[in-house]
């Protein structure tokens, strides 16, 4: 991300979004408005900056759109909004709901895991919580089956591509299918020349220059072939801010054509990212959640799947911003791995369109 030193922008910006959460529409209407205008004004300072300035005037546009739908809210001309964007708050408050049936969300397992072991650095002696034992003894067996509320519909984002030439950046938008003005989230990629993507940032369109996960993506031998090196199956790494640990997705075997599935763990719980076969296609692939000993693999030697899909994808993979997908993320999963879930598939597609050029 450019260099946005602004404390004032700052704050305007990621407040504007949090009064929005809070209910203080008025609020939110000030402080969106506030943004625009040094957003503005940072753009035109910035002249001789072109990414500075683009930053500056897309967050502008973004902010713009929610001063205008909170006005007609306000106004009376809409009841309400139609959704609250992700925001850290949003985040804090998905990780610790507890479902009906008492059972924790994934993230908020996770959640606890970071606090444990950041506690535990000045405190050798403190007790595991009941909640996590399985995450940390190995003798104790995850519970497989996510437990996810089964009352709230699938979410569907709807990714688009933004590319900068001038300074060779790639930006992949998500939005919930239906409402294109409003971002929820961005991925950035950048890279030089003849080079592979070797990190990307995700964001929270809500906190624009704070990415929530840090990206690291491992060089797969070329082929000759630009599309043929993205089919390349390789390991990605995701640093949530909100983490203790990284989340690493593992190929297997590494650089197999079509990706062929991606397995991780977290919160105790073993995923496999899963892409169908198809010949010279690429493909975003569909999460499944597998079983979680060594071994456990079918006669293929590829994971064994439980349960029904969490998060699939379909997509038209045109060339440059023609290019998009559509995202779904089964009902019930808390904010933090829907994210995770998101920032994979954009990541792949990014590589898909863009990750090389040989």
């Amino acid at each position: 991300m450019a260099s946005i030193q602004d404390v004032d922008v700052i704050r305007y910006s990621v407040c504007a979004f949090y009064a929005e959460h809070s209910g203080d529409l008025k609020k939110a209407q000030f402080l969106h408005e506030a943004a625009v205008i040094n957003l503005k004004a940072i753009a035109e300072d910035t002249w001789h900056d072109q990414e500075t300035r683009t930053i500056c005037d897309k967050q502008a546009e973004f902010h713009a759109s929610r001063y205008h739908l909170i006005r007609s809210v306000l106004d009376g001309d809409h009841e309400t909004l139609p959704f609250v964007l992700p925001t850290t708050l949003s985040a804090e408050e998905s990780i610790n709901s507890t479902l009906k049936n008492g059972r924790l969300t994934v993230g908020l397992e996770e959640s606890l895991l970071g606090e444990y072991l950041a506690e535990k650095e000045n405190n050798p002696s403190l007790v595991v919580p009941t909640q996590i034992k399985h995450l940390l003894d190995s003798t104790t067996p995850s519970p497989y089956t996510l437990a996810l509320d089964p009352a709230p519909p699938p979410k569907e984002y709807k990714i688009t591509v933004d590319v900068d030439s001038t300074n060779y950046s790639y930006w992949l938008n998500a939005h919930r299918l239906g409402q294109p003005d409003q971002t929820c989230y961005r991925l950035r990629a950048n890279r030089w020349g003849k080079t592979q993507f070797e990190s990307m940032s995700f964001y929270r369109a809500t906190e624009f220059i704070m990415p929530c996960i840090d990206i690291n993506i491992s060089p797969v031998a070329s082929t000759g072939d630009r599309k043929l090196s993205a089919m390349k199956s390789r390991s990605i790494e995701y640093n949530a801010s909100s983490g203790s640990r990284p989340i690493i997705e593992r190929p297997d075997p590494l650089e197999r054509r079509t990706w062929g599935s991606q397995r991780f763990s977290y919160a105790g719980r073993s995923f496999a990212w899963i892409t169908p076969e198809a010949k010279g296609d690429l493909q975003l692939p569909t999460l499944y959640e597998v079983e979680n000993k060594v071994g456990s693999g079918n006669s293929n030697g590829e994971a064994k799947v439980i349960g029904n899909e969490l998060s699939w994808a379909s997509g038209v993979f045109k060339s440059g911003q023609d290019a998009f997908a559509t995202a779904t993320v089964l009902g019930g999963v808390d904010q933090l791995f829907e994210e995770l879930l998101l920032a994979s598939q954009m990541t792949k597609m990014a590589i898909f369109l863009f990750g090389h050029d040989i």
